[in-house]
């Protein structure tokens, strides 16, 4: 096999994201770890409950690109913390809403400003042009993978 047919790892857009990903991940995670005592899917859950107007499991697993077991782990595991609660779902009776609750609302309020401050200090070096290309990179990149599974 020639040199030019093996494929770097290294250099391999997939990996070199998720490799990324990882690392930002697992630096962010000190903050709401330290913080609220919150794993990383327990966070995730969180946070797209408050951006949801009807937050539910399934669409949490959907946007959070996350297995349903370890959302429904996550929703089990706030709810034993007090900083969720699940109700009914007013018109599919077989779906059950998430809400926060007061104790969780204060956390993420606790947690959000913390989350901006470690963003903009991760992004610092950055300038306000090469913040919005690589959103706007990262954008069209999400889009063309959507693209290609749609075909």
């Amino acid at each position: 096999m020639s040199k030019q047919s093996i494929l770097d790892i290294s250099q391999f857009l997939p990996y070199q994201l998720v490799s990324l990903s990882t690392k930002v991940s697992e630096d962010f995670a000190q903050v709401y770890s330290a913080e609220a005592g919150l794993t990383q899917a327990q966070w995730r859950v969180l946070s797209h409950v408050f951006n949801l107007e009807i937050a539910t499991a399934k669409r949490v697993c959907e946007l959070a690109n996350m297995d349903k077991s370890t959302v429904s782990r996550a929703i089990k595991q706030l709810e034993e913390k007090s900083l969720l609660q699940i109700t009914k779902h007013p018109m599919d009776k077989r779906a059950s809403v998430l809400r926060a609750t007061d104790e969780g609302l204060n956390v993420y309020r606790q947690l959000t400003p913390k989350a901006k401050e470690w963003e903009r200090t991760l992004l610092s070096s950055f300038t306000d042009d090469e913040k919005a290309t690589l959103r706007e990179l990262i954008a069209k990149l999400s889009l063309s993978v959507e693209e290609k599974n749609e075909k």
